[in-house]
């Protein structure tokens, strides 16, 4: 466990010194991961009254120590949360309620459900985390003495309690009762480990230093069992698994890989993790099991839905409403193990705990078995008031959310615009394009760039298996790359013109349909569109090799229309004309155009009937329309985004 601490990097106060040792927790996925784990600080604030007032300041719900800096700590009244420690019983409602009083700034975020557990430690910096090590540790069958003979006398271990007021409770009987004298660190079976000191890198030297030895006990004594990086899996199989999940979700979902155990462990592996996550929020993130899947998808997948079920059933509790029947991670019978979540951001925290999990459930074959919490304990934080309370609030995802898309010629112009467009609402997006900037081009969240040649088969289908290895499966497909070639009348036309042409306006396309289609009769509504053109209906002379690929092109989309409507596949075309912040529409080719109708560039960019300016956000939102809820029912349609054309009306 690397210590992070640069002493020209630590600054002097105490909360720019308490944000700073937290990101240096946060930053290493071994100690907490996703917004895990919780830091603070005591000290003195002055308030209106010019009044010093004992204050302490705790991580806020929905920050994460990785990322966040002093912005990411509520200040609280620290009197009265010790008095709320002394009270005998406090609900969950009424513990957020009350801690929100404490709070200096009333419209600051929540603080974390542990402010008061950090309020009762006695020193002035305490850093609490998940750390893989010591809760693989603590979750094996090893004998109670593993802490003492690895840690001595100083480091104390209190049993598994809930967390909020009843591990508030525990830590102040154990203060109460003298456990911080001599003590410089605190572990919580089943869910992490405290260490505290007045000063700020005392505290976080000694977290590192714990960690470090567990980390080596289990290195030295049972090797590296890290899991492998997760293998290729036939594409057209995850296809249907992710098709099957979200059907048992209730909604289109991604599917991340995660990583790898050998084949013959995937088995137990699965059933070892129906014994307790690794730390209480896993639960959360990852349901308390995982579905293990064979050759039989659909039977193994109801299995896992059955058992759900049963988990649930055995609560007895009628005032709770089950959450969806689908796995958050699934155990392959090859050893490979994937996530699923609605999202990209929840699909990839269910990717990593899954990967945790794994090394964690790989060591706990060597030391005898994996004991974690109890189902009841499970449930009761898979269910418990205030995490439900968190789903409730969140914000409903966008139309596209849980989708996939493929954008060609997606490097400039239409496609980019597109690409962008279809990512904003919530779909998962990979652009084509052979610009060598296309990776830097299309880079964010969801976003990303592939240099792929759209005439190039081998390459299309390579790109698109990738594509279901990445995220799971295929929705989406818009067929936008293209040329316009210089303009030449059918007497002067020449072969590699027209071949050129055809290649890339037509062939291509095909090709990527062809690729597609067995993918997207596993996809979430899946819908095809076409970037055609005006020249389809109201051609012009000398764009005869144009013209005629795209022609060709809006044709292929009827008949695509007709073959894959009893697939649910949706397939349209769009015709375009007068777009000319694109690729195709370099000043050469506008002036030759202009110039063909005798008109001046300003006149003809304005030709259209309702005289406007057509953009590539205007075709991006005809694409959205085409693919999302909005024309759900139409397939073979061909729809001219054009400002209007009196020869095509």
């Amino acid at each position: 466990m690397e210590n992070r601490w640069n002493d020209a990097d630590a600054p002097r106060s105490d909360l720019e010194l308490r944000a700073y040792t937290s990101r240096l927790i946060g930053i290493d996925p071994a100690l907490v991961l996703h917004g895990g784990g919780n830091t603070s600080v005591k000290t003195e604030v002055e308030d209106v009254f010019g009044e010093t007032v004992e204050a302490i300041f705790v991580k806020a719900s929905g920050f994460d120590l990785a990322r966040m800096w002093t912005e990411g700590f509520t200040g609280l009244a620290l009197a009265p949360l010790l008095r709320l420690a002394e009270l005998e019983r406090l609900s969950d409602p009424d513990m957020v309620r009350e801690v929100k009083r404490t709070q200096f700034e009333p419209s600051a975020a929540n603080a974390s459900i542990e402010a008061i557990v950090h309020a009762v430690i006695p020193h002035k910096f305490v850093d609490h985390s998940h750390a893989d090590a010591i809760l693989t540790l603590s979750n094996s069958a090893l004998p109670g003495s593993i802490w003492s003979e690895l840690f001595g006398s100083s480091v104390a271990v209190l049993p598994y309690v809930k967390p909020g007021f009843d591990l508030a409770l525990q830590i102040k009987a154990f203060r109460d009762e003298g456990g911080f004298e001599g003590c410089d660190g605190l572990i919580l079976e089943n869910h992490g480990l405290f260490t505290f000191s007045d000063d700020a890198r005392a505290a976080y030297d000694r977290h590192i230093e714990l960690v470090d030895i567990a980390e080596r006990h289990l290195r030295d004594r049972y090797g590296d069992l890290a899991p492998e990086d997760a293998p290729a899996q036939d594409a057209l199989t995850l296809a249907r698994v992710r098709k099957a999940v979200g059907h048992l979700a209730g909604t289109a979902v991604l599917s991340r890989p995660s990583c790898a155990v050998p084949a013959e462990v995937a088995g137990p592996l699965a059933g070892m993790a129906r014994h307790g996550t690794v730390t209480p929020e896993h639960v959360i993130h990852n349901k308390p099991f995982p579905a293990l899947i064979g050759d039989d998808i659909a039977a193994d997948l109801a299995t896992f839905a059955e058992d759900y079920q049963a988990y649930f059933d055995r609560a007895a509790d009628p005032s709770l409403e089950r959450l969806p029947l689908h796995p958050h991670w699934a155990v392959f019978a090859d050893g490979a193990i994937r996530s699923f979540a609605p999202n990209l951001k929840r699909a990839q925290v269910s990717a990593d705990v899954a990967r945790t999990t794994a090394r964690a459930l790989l060591y706990a074959r060597e030391t005898g078995g994996w004991q974690g919490l109890s189902e009841d304990d499970l449930r009761g934080l898979e269910y418990w008031e205030l995490e439900q309370a968190k789903l409730k609030k969140q914000p409903r995802d966008p139309e596209l959310s849980g989708k996939v898309a493929v954008v060609t010629g997606a490097a400039s112009g239409i496609g980019l615009a597109t690409a962008r467009r279809l990512n904003a609402r919530g779909a998962v997006v990979v652009g084509f394009d052979i610009n060598p900037d296309t990776p830097a081009i299309l880079d964010g969240p969801g976003l990303a760039g592939k240099i792929v040649d759209a005439t190039d088969d081998a390459a299309t289908r390579a790109a698109l298996d990738g594509i279901v290895q990445e995220f799971g499966g295929l929705d989406i497909v818009v067929c936008n790359a293209g040329t316009f070639p210089a303009g030449q009348h059918v007497a002067d036309l020449d072969d590699a013109t027209w071949s050129r042409s055809m290649a890339l306006n037509l062939d291509a396309h095909m090709k990527l349909a062809r690729a597609a289609i067995p993918l997207l009769e596993h996809g979430f509504d899946p819908a095809i569109v076409f970037m055609a053109s005006r020249n389809v209906t109201a051609p012009g002379p000398g764009a005869a090799a144009y013209s005629v690929a795209k022609a060709g092109l809006t044709q292929l989309m009827r008949v695509l229309a007709l073959e894959l409507a009893p697939l649910g596949i949706r397939v349209n075309a769009l015709h375009p004309d007068a777009v000319f912040d694109t690729g195709l529409w370099t000043a050469e080719a506008l002036e030759r155009s202009a110039a063909r109708y005798g008109m001046s560039v300003a006149d003809y960019k304005a030709r259209n009937l309702l005289k406007a300016e057509i953009t590539s956000d205007d075709i991006a939102n005809a694409v959205l329309a085409c693919v999302g809820a909005t024309l759900r029912v139409t397939t073979g349609a061909q729809i001219p985004v054009d400002g209007g054309n009196d020869r095509v009306i």
